[in-house]
């Protein structure tokens, strides 16, 4: 996001829109309100209701006495790490109640960088809904670029753009730059639209400023709250990739919640422009839920290039939660395209977990059907187990299926280990299929490294076969295009 400058057509209209506190619950948004919550309402999952632990006692917790320190050591005894956060969360919001100077005190005792992050989150989601102006400051002079610095002037950000979006933005204008600022207005325009939806997203569109993040940001907060709401605003934006951002994310929050109403609202827009994106994100959440509830539904869709995309989707998250259950999945499916995907999709899951049997059951499959699959498992075998991979080659006389093998293994160490590469491919069952990975090697091996291919060239050429010495003058002659 470029910087605005005073006078520009985002910034006047930013301070227009909020100016007129007439009209479209302007008024409620700018008037100060009580305490408010000190949940911490926030990007990166600090949204979330923070949960009440048992927690000690923590009394004069902010006082600075030696009472406090113990108090705060105790926490330290948690081992569950989520327990842990809720608690060291909690205790610095309830620091930052009495007094935000002493907090910050408190806070440079703990040693852990995490643990102070998480006590830091809990004064902020309190100092921020109290005083964002001081908590920016104190944020933005004293901690240096990093998680620290960017959550705690989040948390102020979201906390102040839920009151005052106005004052929020002029101070971001004037004292952030570059990706800080960027994420802080998306934390402010988070808590603006938990306030006002409309209003916010009323202003977002008369800027005609289409920044995806903020178009995501106001979606997928409105969609937590009313997701046809959001999605009908959505769907009458005029900007084609605001659009697009905007439903795919209002789509993947109202999945989280209840997929089925999300699918029957959206699947009538599957066959526009941005349908393959709205059926990969409903297949992924559903899958995630009730892989057998969405695998019903793409069996119905009608478009078949979003029902290809689905079923794929759905093939890999079905398949990394219950692999007997998507394999048996995929006999059921008629359609040949998508049952090769399914198939493809499977093996290449199960080939990062477990290789062999993957491989086994893929060759119980027609050819035809299990090629994709087997190009994948081993893909995710080379990634995953590379020496693992590679004995299994050494350990096997060539053949077309140890091919595929060796073109996997190679293409995935060719930018580390170019001769281990070579090795490979010259261990192909036929000389055809030596020499394309020969030459195709050679020529990605120029462009990592011109001096070692040449130098590997002049030793080895003279001793290979004539139409392999073709195809690598051939390489000679071609340009290298550089990354």
């Amino acid at each position: 996001m470029s910087p605005l400058r005073n006078g520009s057509l985002f910034a006047n209209a930013l301070l227009v829109a909020i100016g007129a506190a007439a009209g479209a619950g302007m008024t409620y948004l700018l008037m100060p309100h009580g305490g408010g919550s000190d949940t911490v309402s926030g990007p990166r999952g600090l949204e979330r209701d923070v949960p009440s632990v048992s927690a000690p006692a923590l009394g004069e917790l902010a006082g600075g006495s030696s009472h406090s320190f113990h108090a705060l050591i105790e926490l330290m005894e948690f081992k569950d790490p989520e327990e842990r956060s809720r608690a060291l969360r909690e205790a610095g919001a309830d620091a930052a109640r009495r007094d935000p100077a002493s907090a910050l005190t408190l806070a440079e005792q703990l040693r852990s960088d995490q643990d102070k992050l998480d006590f830091m989150r809990g004064i902020y989601g309190v100092w921020g809904g109290n005083d964002p102006r001081a908590a920016l400051d104190h944020a933005n002079s004293n901690f240096t670029a990093g998680l620290l610095r960017s959550e705690t002037i989040g948390i102020a950000m979201n906390k102040w753009g839920s009151r005052d979006p106005r004052g929020a933005w002029l101070w971001a204008e004037q004292h952030l730059s570059g990706p800080l600022k960027d994420q802080a207005l998306t934390d402010l325009v988070i808590g603006w639209t938990r306030q006002a939806p409309t209003v916010a997203a009323k202003w977002l569109e008369g800027t005609r400023y289409y920044s995806q993040p903020l178009f995501a940001a106001i979606g997928s907060t409105w969609a937590e709250q009313d997701p046809l709401g959001a999605a009908n605003w959505a769907a009458g934006l005029n900007n084609a990739d605001a659009r697009r951002t905007t439903q795919t994310v209002i789509a993947q929050t109202w999945a989280e919640r209840t997929p089925m109403e999300a699918a029957k609202h959206f699947e009538p827009l599957l066959t526009g422009d941005n349908g393959v994106n709205l059926a990969t994100v409903l297949a992924d959440i559903w899958g995630t839920s009730d892989p057998a509830a969405a695998a019903a539904w793409i069996s119905q869709l009608s478009n078949s290039a979003a029902r290809l995309e689905a079923a794929a989707t759905l093939a890999t998250v079905w398949s990394a939660s219950d692999i007997n259950a998507a394999v048996a999945w995929s006999r059921t499916l008629t359609d040949p395209q998508i049952r090769r995907q399914v198939i493809a999709q499977i093996g290449t899951t199960w080939g990062a977990i477990e290789p062999d049997s993957a491989l086994n059951w893929l060759n119980t499959l027609p050819a035809s059907d299990a090629s994709g699959g087997v190009v994948g498992a081993y893909n995710s075998w080379a990634a995953t187990d590379a020496v693992g991979l590679g004995e299994w080659i050494a350990a096997n006389p060539p053949s077309a299926a140890m091919d595929t093998a060796r073109l996997s293994l190679a293409d995935v160490i060719s930018d580390q280990d170019m001769a281990g590469a070579m090795d490979l491919a010259f261990g192909l069952s036929t000389l055809a299929g030596r020499d394309d990975a020969i030459s195709r090697y050679y020529h990605h091996w120029r462009k990592v490294d011109e001096a070692s291919a040449q130098d590997w060239l002049a030793q080895t050429l003279p001793s290979l076969p004539v139409s392999t010495q073709t195809r690598l003058r051939q390489e000679q002659d071609r340009p290298i295009v550089a990354r």
